[in-house]
């Protein structure tokens, strides 16, 4: 197949014709009209144009201009790159990840490309990213993304890498606390001495490491664990405590204790209950021998 334009330079477009198939090509300053085409191929000309294909022999497309796009479908559509990409998407913290990349052209699909070939920048975020695309994640509080700038065959793309919070407690200062770095951050921002276990930070009687692990807000006066201790109406000689809020993925236990001596509280037999979001209780059956002092066990996973 010929495209006849003079003297002038072409470019090249493969195309095989069907019965009732027709197309339209166009780019830079020139356009062929649509045509239809029978099982053998036939011409489409348009304007100075001409356009011969054919069934069998592989036929051809001519253009003026480099900047066209073929129908989809056809052999040999030329794509351009529009942007890169970097996988995974996300990444463990304190970590180093292996990012492959791929190369996304503009009808959607994706070329791979060796990682060794392109050039790698972080230009935000916690990690950094080696010549052979080995990206490796600072620690965090909580999920944070990290922006890439990748450059191959004369292509300049972003990237974005969400490093993932997988270890709770290992951020800055907050680390190896016993409290999560995100509910510290959270509540305190970087840094802050306020944040640590053992301080009562609002001034409710309750410290950081109690008020997390029952899911209290540590800078609200307000937000306290509330529990009382009352017969059970109707059960001569049983007591239980009600209390809350008893939140969800938490396991409550009451201990019992007649001497308040440490290493005197014991577990009461049957009186352990999950929370609910609500109000719970937990009851000792045997409450007639006598004085008995009680707390409320909070375990989080």
């Amino acid at each position: 197949m010929n495209l006849i334009d003079g003297m002038k330079r072409v470019a090249f477009l493969t195309l095989v014709s069907l019965g009732g198939v027709f197309a339209q090509s166009s780019g830079g300053p020139y356009a062929i009209s649509a045509a239809s085409l029978d099982p053998a191929g036939g011409r489409s000309t348009g304007g100075i144009y001409r356009q011969d294909t054919t069934l069998g022999a592989t036929g051809s497309q001519a253009a003026s201009s480099t900047s066209y796009q073929g129908a989809a479908g056809y052999p040999a559509m030329l794509r351009d790159a529009v942007s890169l990409l970097a996988l995974p998407e996300s990444a463990p913290e304190a970590a180093a990840t292996q990012l492959t990349l791929r190369q996304v052209l503009d009808d959607g699909t994706q070329n791979s490309v060796s990682p060794a070939a392109a050039t790698w920048n972080v230009t935000s975020g916690p990690a950094s990213v080696n010549a052979m695309g080995l990206l490796t994640a600072q620690a965090v509080a909580i999920d944070t993304n990290a922006t890439l700038q990748i450059t191959f065959s004369g292509l300049t793309s972003p990237s974005t890498v969400m490093v993932q919070n997988t270890i709770p407690d290992n951020f800055g200062a907050y680390a190896s606390d016993g409290l999560d770095d995100s509910w510290q951050v959270q509540h305190f921002g970087l840094n802050n001495p306020l944040a640590a276990p053992g301080v009562d930070a609002d001034g409710d009687g309750q410290n950081n490491l109690f008020e997390f692990t029952a899911g209290l807000l540590p800078n609200s006066h307000a937000s306290r664990f509330i529990y009382f201790l009352e017969d059970v109406p109707g059960q001569t000689g049983q007591k239980r405590i009600v209390f809350q809020p008893a939140l969800a993925r938490r396991t409550f236990t009451l201990l019992k204790s007649t001497t308040l001596l440490p290493g005197s509280w014991q577990p009461v037999p049957g009186a352990v209950t999950t929370g609910n979001d609500g109000t719970q209780m937990l009851t000792d059956p045997a409450a007639s021998g006598g004085r008995a002092f009680y707390q409320v066990q909070i375990n989080l996973p």
